[in-house]
């Protein structure tokens, strides 16, 4: 009974010094004492330390793998629509495609079951088997005079990508015209305000260069020549561009990067539906290519 009432008494007393000591302690002390208690394993024994071991040569569980894409959605890019055969002009030739076969391709694409989408039809995942995006960069009256008659002929979209700068200027869109395209169902979008290098540009003017180009545009946007750095990832990303097209050789899939999507080139010459099947075809397969933007000037 003795030794009962001693321990009795010294249960009670622990349990007044625990008392005292949590009245004392703050509760954010008591946050970092937990965290800093981190539990490692070690074979079958437990100890702690406040950090914790990377795993080394672990097994990958399949659930990190990186996903591997079900849809694949060709997104054609377009500079120039007219007919242009200027022998000291080479960038400007494999820039353009005469309007007729424009009208060709689009034909083709139609008779082959292709449906043309919007870009942010693409980023909400609204599109059918065999979706395509058409693209246009710069903003050239040709896209309001030549491109816009024949997408209405085959009843279908296309997005177009608009030097916010070069507005109203000779060989440019005005802005009564870019309204009517949008009016016509059309995507419009920015492609900065100059058509800048975003990859060397610094970080203020690139942010002013983007965001200048977005006010009153849809939601996507175009890198100018392709080039990009993480920064102006970053910058796209902060002002809430649901999609963003490179120059980079590829077929958009689901697991795409929305903000770095791939593109198709089409020149005067291409064979677009054969382009689109090839290239599908290599994206199933798992074919990667290095990710490096055209260094083609003026696109």
């Amino acid at each position: 009974m003795k030794k009962s009432g001693v321990w009795l008494v010294i249960l009670l007393l622990l349990a007044a010094s625990s008392v005292v000591w949590f009245r004392n302690v703050s509760p954010s002390s008591l946050a970092k004492f937990a965290q800093n208690q981190t539990v490692r394993q070690t074979d079958n024994s437990t100890t702690t330390d406040s950090k914790v071991e990377e795993p080394f040569n672990q097994p990958v569980s399949q659930n990190s793998l990186p996903a591997k894409p079900t849809k694949f959605v060709p997104i054609l890019m377009y500079h120039y629509i007219r007919s242009y055969d200027n022998p000291a002009d080479q960038l400007g030739i494999g820039l353009s495609v005469a309007p007729t076969t424009f009208d060709a391709q689009l034909a083709k694409l139609k008779s082959a079951g292709y449906k043309t989408v919007t870009l942010q039809e693409f980023f909400q995942g609204q599109y059918p088997a065999k979706a395509v995006v058409i693209t246009f960069d710069d903003g050239y009256d040709d896209h309001y005079n030549q491109a816009l008659p024949i997408l209405k002929k085959y009843s279908d979209v296309a997005t177009f990508f608009i030097v916010g700068g070069f507005v109203g200027k000779p060989g440019y869109m005005t802005s009564q015209q870019i309204i009517a395209l949008k009016s016509a169902g059309m995507e419009i979008g920015g492609h900065t305000m100059t058509h800048i290098n975003l990859a060397t540009a610094p970080y203020l003017k690139a942010y002013q260069q983007i965001s200048g180009s977005m006010i009153g545009r849809d939601p996507v946007f175009a890198y100018p020549a392709g080039k990009y750095a993480s920064d102006t990832l970053n910058i796209v990303r902060s002002l809430h561009i649901e999609a963003a097209v490179t120059t980079n050789l590829g077929v958009a899939t689901d697991v795409s990067d929305l903000l770095a999507l791939p593109r198709l080139r089409i020149k005067n010459t291409t064979d677009v539906v054969g382009l689109i099947i090839k290239e599908t075809a290599l994206a199933k397969n798992g074919g990667n290519r290095p990710s490096s933007p055209s260094q083609t000037p003026g696109e």
